[in-house]
């Protein structure tokens, strides 16, 4: 099975790509260019890196292309310069939904927050909901990470 991760060198994707690989798993770990953090990501098995803006469509759906799903990880915890919660959150979570599509992505599974709600005065929790309800309307199978994430990949971790 081979599964995309956006912001797949951030916290949360790296140690799902980690975790995916030694599973087994074929990951295509999709970031803005190689984290500094932790370089052992891209000497994972089975692993292919893209670097890439998750802005561009046409390079999304080109490195989703053969994957059976897509964990959407990318995001922001505060808003610098352009990158605000309405284009990262939101806008960025249009364009995987829309790559996804185009590449025949069957599962799509997105980092959301918790208290994630409309109208509470938060910035980030609103964006965070509106990007769950592209996901919700997509038509794609999906899965909110940090609910039901190990049920995306079938349950085997």
């Amino acid at each position: 099975m081979r599964i995309a991760i956006t912001g797949g060198t951030g916290f949360v994707g790296r140690h799902l790509a980690r975790t995916l690989a030694q599973q087994g798993y074929e990951v295509v770990i999709i970031a803005r260019g190689h984290d500094q953090r932790d370089r052992s990501i891209q000497a994972l098995p089975g692993a292919s890196f893209v670097v890439t803006d998750v802005s561009d469509e046409e390079q999304l759906a080109n490195a989703f292309s053969g994957c059976d799903g897509v964990a959407h990880c990318a995001g922001i915890n505060r808003e610098i310069g352009r990158q605000t919660y309405q284009r990262v959150h939101v806008e960025r979570t249009r364009a995987v939904i829309n790559a996804a599509r185009k590449a025949g992505v069957r599962k799509l599974a997105f980092l959301s927050f918790l208290r994630a709600r409309p109208n509470c005065g938060s910035a980030y929790h609103e964006s965070k909901w509106a990007a769950e309800e592209l996901v919700r309307t997509s038509e794609i199978p999906y899965h909110f990470i940090g609910k039901t994430v190990w049920s995306f990949i079938g349950g085997n971790l």
